[in-house]
């Protein structure tokens, strides 16, 4: 097993230092980072927000089956398992209906201190945890541990939080609600790692095999024969 010292220190690190903010009055994040509302930022965190969806999911399950040896792939898949676990035990289960905050403020008719973005759909409900953070850092930490470079690393743990970030811009989540999304997503996929690397199986060493030379021959054949 490979010592995972590069990849994990920037989400452990992201952990330490984040957990204080906790510990702040609830919405005081999402009230001050929407108060710094401008139409970059708007585009922006609207952006990063994409990068957290479900869709991402997929684009990166046939980028693993492609190109990397079926290891990665077992790990990939166990770790989308454990992240659904997280979703389906704490969002539609111990805490299935808990305010987002858009209702949250308005339950305290205070909903005139959020400044909503135009178009933007803002759900009311389930908030705990921020699934879209859980699903970035669950594919982050995998590329992490596959890459096993610390810069590398650093820079996923970073686009990861702008996500988690945005989710707060956005008035979707609260502070908490994307600190477990980062807590839940990342333990995922070292989760994964470990006992996929702790059973080994031959199967893990095979590797999808796209054969181009068939084609490959027929254009030579053409050019010959042109």
């Amino acid at each position: 097993m490979r010592p995972l010292k590069n990849s994990l220190v920037p989400f452990i690190l992201l952990l330490i230092v984040l957990f204080p903010f906790n510990f702040l009055e609830k919405g005081k994040l999402v009230l001050e980072l929407n108060a710094l509302r401008t139409s970059f930022l708007d585009a922006f965190f609207i952006k990063a927000s994409s990068i957290g969806s479900g869709f991402s999911i997929l684009f990166v399950l046939f980028f693993v089956i492609l190109c990397f040896r079926f290891k990665w792939l077992a790990i990939f898949l166990l770790a989308f398992i454990f992240h659904l676990f997280w979703i389906l035990i704490f969002k539609n289960g111990f805490y299935d209906g808990a305010l987002r905050p858009l209702l949250y403020y308005r339950s305290l008719d205070q909903e005139c201190l959020l400044n909503l973005i135009e178009g933007v759909k803002v759900r009311h409900v389930n908030t705990f945890p921020s699934g879209h953070t859980t699903c970035i850092f669950y594919l982050v930490s995998f590329f992490a541990l596959l890459a096993n470079n610390k810069y590398l690393a650093w820079l996923l743990a970073i686009v990861g939080l702008f996500v988690g970030i945005s989710r707060i811009y956005l008035i979707q989540h609260f502070f908490n609600d994307v600190y477990f999304g980062i807590l839940f997503g990342t333990i995922s996929s070292v989760l994964a790692y470990y006992i996929v690397t702790k059973y080994p199986k031959l199967w893990h060493q095979n590797k999808i095999q796209i054969n181009f030379s068939i084609e490959k021959n027929k254009v030579e054949n053409q050019t010959l024969n042109g």
